[in-house]
């Protein structure tokens, strides 16, 4: 199963947000709970926790700025 990674809603912000920094490399294993990605908005940096096990994959680089709810990755659970 695949899981997308997006970048999230956080409080009442609705605007554009930048992808900061992988916590990850792209193809690493990563557990349900790990920090995964740091995004930031104008007001706030906030860690990222990814929502699934499995192996990421990345497809946005750090300084990829785009509206919340834009998929960046995903996560291919293991069978």
């Amino acid at each position: 199963m695949t899981h997308e990674v997006i970048l999230p809603k956080t409080g009442m912000y609705e605007g554009s947000v930048t992808l900061t920094e992988w916590l990850v490399d792209d193809g690493d294993d990563v557990i349900e709970g790990e920090p995964l990605f740091v995004m930031e908005s104008d007001k706030v940096e906030m860690e990222i926790e990814a929502e699934a096990s499995g192996r990421v994959q990345q497809e946005a680089e750090p300084g990829f700025e785009a509206p919340i709810g834009t998929r960046i990755g995903v996560i291919i659970e293991a069978p």
